[in-house]
């Protein structure tokens, strides 16, 4: 049988022959598993530091699948030249096939802050309502507002202010001024709503890059290869598109792979 190490060097040595530059363990593939980068005519592949041989593959086959899907389309956003019926279904089944593979716990400390803030924002929001009854989150509320100077008033925006060379913080609001409860709660909560501002970014930003089609594409060609029993049982028509691919890319996979 042959081994998972074997496996990477005849891979490596098929990918440097069609003029990829491999860097396997060298560096720490600014920051990720694995990097694809092209530039002009020069293409290469880092796969990071730590890695075991089973993620080693795994993640040469996912940044090799990102070189032959730029070969076929510089813009990365097209599948045609793999899937001949790239309709709305058969990219569900490759969503179906990332969604198995990425783990939940990239995003379990985002969704557990967003929940956290939310909660929070909603406490705040109801004490100042207790006052006001007329507050709305969704506005910016005239009546607290106009009773800030400065430099307090620039905590509406900013956690942390230098003013006159002295640093302010939402954190000593008690200490640095006189504040009532509602000035201070509104200056709170608008801190978290900026927070969960910056969190709903990243994770919208997460999940348009996990549901992007190189992404998609590269995950579905890895498991395609590592797993394919899982990808045509979650997939069965892209399994199938892929097995009937004349592609010679695909066929050389699959000799390495097999042996």
């Amino acid at each position: 049988m042959v081994s998972q190490r074997n496996r990477i060097i005849e891979l490596e040595k098929y990918l440097i022959s069609i003029g990829i530059d491999i860097n396997i363990g060298k560096n720490k593939a600014r920051g990720h598993k694995g990097v694809f980068m092209h530039r002009s005519d020069y293409s290469r592949i880092d796969i990071s530091k730590n890695l075991n041989d089973e993620d080693i593959l795994s993640v040469l086959l996912h940044e090799f699948a990102h070189y032959i899907h730029y070969s076929y389309d510089s813009s990365l956003k097209s599948l045609d030249f793999i899937f001949s019926d790239y309709t709305d279904e058969l990219k569900e089944e490759l969503i179906k096939v990332t969604v198995s593979d990425v783990s939940k716990e990239f995003a379990t400390s985002l969704y557990e802050k967003k929940q956290s803030l939310m909660s929070e924002i909603k406490d705040l929001s109801n004490e100042i309502k207790k006052r006001y009854p007329e507050f709305k989150l969704s506005e910016n509320f005239c009546l607290i507002e106009k009773s800030f100077t400065n430099p307090l008033k620039y905590l509406l925006k900013y956690d942390r202010v230098k003013f006159f060379n002295k640093l302010y913080s939402i954190d000593n609001l008690d200490n640095d001024f006189s504040v009532d409860k509602e000035q201070k709660d509104y200056i709170l909560l608008k801190s978290k709503q900026r927070n969960l501002k910056r969190i709903n970014s990243r994770i919208n930003k997460l999940n348009k890059y996990y549901n992007n089609s190189s992404e998609l594409f590269a995950r579905f060609v890895s498991l395609f290869y590592t797993q394919p029993e899982k990808v045509k049982r979650l997939a069965p028509r892209a399994y199938q598109q892929m097995k009937n691919s004349e592609l010679s890319y695909f066929k050389k996979i699959e000799s390495i792979i097999k042996g």
